[in-house]
């Protein structure tokens, strides 16, 4: 699962810089985001290091904002960094167990990254909260009425074709396991942000 994130991360960001008129690139990348997200509930579930495992976010989106800003010509704050707050904000929940204020804390992380803005904002924390505490027939309907009411707030219905690694993950027989290498899994949001923005410089850009 985490090759065909990686693959359709690439698809979905050359479709939006080079092919914006073509839908089938960003209907493919719409697998990526929540296999990612499924991911980081994962890791921080089984993580021996929650202080380290939030700082490595905190770094890897530090270090993808300018190479996200400059392909994207945007500064929307990139993906890792909601990872980043999302799991800050679930891991300050959990630690004040039974006390009646747990949640202000995911319900100010997620009006802080729609203010600012982050990438996929609240929904990316909700997905997040979804897949690191329901499963099977839970995980995947609370996917797809996110999915709903994302689509009927933001007029994007392509984003239905998110749920379909959920329902893998709902219904897997066997826990799903790494596949990519740790460095690569790592390194590999921020280094082809970089890589697709040099070539901007050599592959000319669709016309306004």
């Amino acid at each position: 699962m985490q090759w065909i994130a990686i693959i359709t991360m690439v698809v979905d960001h050359i479709g939006y810089v080079w092919f914006p008129e073509a839908p089938i690139w960003r209907i493919i990348g719409r697998l990526a985001f929540p296999i990612y997200a499924y991911y980081v509930a994962v890791s921080m579930m089984r993580t021996r290091n929650r202080k380290l495992y939030v700082q490595r976010l905190l770094l890897l989106a530090l270090i993808s904002q300018i190479p996200f800003s400059l392909l994207f010509q945007t500064w929307t704050v990139n993906v890792i960094g909601t990872f980043f707050i999302s799991v800050s904000a679930i891991y300050l929940m959990e630690r004040m167990t039974n006390h009646p204020l747990r949640y202000l804390w995911v319900i100010s992380a997620a009006l802080l990254m729609e203010i600012i803005p982050f990438d996929y904002g609240a929904y990316g924390l909700v997905l997040v909260l979804i897949y690191r505490f329901t499963s099977k027939h839970i995980m995947w309907i609370s996917h797809l009425g996110l999915n709903l009411i994302y689509a009927a707030i933001y007029l994007v219905p392509i984003q239905m074709f998110s749920i379909i690694p959920t329902l893998f993950f709902a219904y897997s027989p066997t826990p799903v396991r790494r596949t990519a290498p740790r460095w690569l899994w790592r390194s590999f949001y921020p280094a082809h942000l970089a890589v697709l923005y040099a070539l901007t410089a050599v592959i000319p850009l669709p016309p306004s």
